[in-house]
């Protein structure tokens, strides 16, 4: 019978004949644990599902085959299981292939300290010797102007220090202690923790393009940047190959979500389509890894359980830095940590506030701008030249649907000039691209999508074993490695890490309130 959302409940009779008519050969045990209901089997309750000698080979389907979904694959067929990754789009061609490529270990929670840091082991391991996605240690580096930038910062490095991110390393009177960081690769065990640097003259000394108002730097260690696509095409391969297991695999199903079988509370077939013709998939699991379709896709299994995500637009600015303001080879990823007021004229300001549509529902909220301005505008070099910048609260006032297109129509138009504007605070000579932004850059982006308390969400949801695996907003890719693996051992029924009740939903160990991000900060 069919039931609301896109979910059909299935008698027990119906399921066992489609079992029988579907599998050639199921032994005894493992027809019991399926047709008992898959509670019994594990998936979330302790018990692994049948792997191994003498057992059919475990099905799990997987929505989406971005990062996290290529992750969930990878580390599923790592242990056994076939997968099948049911995305419309080609593989990581999503929100995917539109990041910043950044990744760290350092934030102010002590759930993701320890999380983001197995993603980092893991993102090195796939790496390997060979480094075959161009991971590096550049490091990020916070700046401040001001004495509660310079506190802020001060407090930041303790805090994520005290969670197990590194030490602490103080420079105040020399730098001749401070390390700099290789241009490339990522086997530098002495870049970890943190560096904080005193003194305008100290900081020129180590990168001489940032203003003469930063006083203070905080430069953290174990973190950079890395190649996307290389990842997310390693967790594949390896996802295909099953990673030497007898049984695991991974395949790609072109086609789009359409429904679920549901019996005894459990999802026993995922009804997809796929060039006009219905493809339904049998499986002892499924995994919500559709990124920013996570919530559609949730809205067919369990419309009355929506997951607590909201969509942000995530916008990046390509500038071609032809006069070679910012150093390509040096350079770490740079965020400017403090509040600025944008130095537009009073013709200007008076257009901005004109020019503001929002009154009649429009997105250019351009009279926000001559206020002052949160700190977080950010750069790093992207090689061949090329610079990102990003300032992301610009767009975090727009409207994304549950079902938002690809690619993102609805960019400001202004944002080339207002990530340049903001970010001449802490590089001045970037003012020398005032005049040229119309030929020296391009935008694109994807989308953030994040949780009420900034934390992963992976974790049972909608079906006794249906899980989900996503809501990582701005550390998406960097923390998809861990999501991925976090959410392969709550299908299979694994022991589980010791963040993991703080990823679930609800929260076995809530948050009170959100922890403050250096990225998006200004006190």
């Amino acid at each position: 019978m069919a039931a609301a959302g896109g979910v059909r409940v299935v008698g027990r009779s119906a399921y066992v004949a489609a079992l029988r008519a579907s599998l050639q050969v199921l032994d005894a045990c493992t027809m019991t644990a399926l047709c008992g209901g898959l509670g019994a089997v594990g998936l979330g309750q302790r018990r692994s599902l049948s792997i191994g000698a003498g057992a059919r080979p475990v099905k799990v389907v997987v929505a989406g085959s971005g990062v996290s979904g290529s992750s969930v694959a990878m580390h599923l067929a790592r242990r056994g299981v076939h997968v099948t990754l049911v995305d419309p789009r080609p593989p990581l061609t999503a929100s995917s292939q539109y990041s910043t490529e950044s990744y760290r270990t350092f934030f102010m929670d002590a759930v993701l300290v320890p999380f983001m840091t197995r993603s980092v082991d893991i993102m090195e391991d796939l790496a390997g010797d060979e480094n075959v996605i161009s991971l590096n240690r550049r490091g990020y580096c916070f700046l401040a102007s001001s004495q509660s930038g310079a506190e802020a910062l001060e407090r930041f490095a303790d805090t994520a220090s005290s969670f197990g991110a590194g030490p602490v390393r103080r420079h105040r009177d020399t730098i001749e202690a401070y390390v700099r960081s290789p241009s490339h690769g990522f086997r530098h065990p002495e870049m970890h923790g943190f560096d904080l640097v005193y003194g305008s003259s100290n900081i020129r000394g180590i990168f001489p393009f940032v203003s003469s108002e930063a006083q203070v730097m905080l430069h953290a260690r174990r973190c950079g940047w890395m190649d996307a696509q290389g990842l997310g095409q390693a967790m594949l391969r390896v996802a295909k190959e099953g990673a030497g297991s007898e049984v695991g695999s991974a395949r790609l199903l072109r086609g789009s979500i359409q429904g679920f079988d549901v019996t005894g509370g459990s999802v026993v077939r995922v009804h997809t389509s796929a060039e006009g013709d219905e493809v339904p998939l049998e499986c002892d699991a499924f995994v919500n890894a559709a990124g920013a379709w996570m919530p559609a896709v949730n809205s067919l299994l369990a419309p009355v359980e929506p997951l607590p995500l909201k969509n942000e637009v995530h916008a990046k600015v390509i500038l071609h830095d032809s006069l070679g303001v910012i150093p390509q080879d040096t350079a770490p990823f740079m965020v400017w940590r403090d509040s600025v007021t944008l130095d537009w004229d009073e013709e200007t300001r008076e257009g901005l506030r004109e020019l503001d549509d929002t009154a009649e529902g429009g997105i250019v909220n351009s009279a926000n701008w001559v206020q002052p301005q949160p700190g977080g505008q950010h750069l790093r070099p992207a090689g061949n030249g090329r610079v990102l910048l990003l300032w992301e609260h610009l767009h975090r006032h727009l409207d994304v649907p549950q079902d938002p297109a690809m690619p993102i129509e609805q960019f400001l138009d202004m944002y080339p000039q207002l990530c340049l504007e903001g970010l001449r605070a802490m590089v001045p000579g970037l003012e020398a691209y005032r005049e040229r932004l119309g030929r020296a850059t391009t935008v694109d982006g994807g989308y953030y999508t994040v949780t009420p308390d900034g934390r992963p969400l992976v974790g049972r949801h909608g079906a006794r074993n249906a899980f989900v695996c996503g809501g990582m907003g701005t550390y998406g890719l960097m923390g998809s490695p861990a999501a991925g693996e976090l959410a392969a051992l709550h299908v299979l029924g694994g022991e589980l890490p010791s963040y993991a009740g703080a990823c679930t939903w609800p929260r076995e160990d809530p948050l009170t309130e959100k922890p403050i991000d250096l990225l998006d900060d200004s006190g």
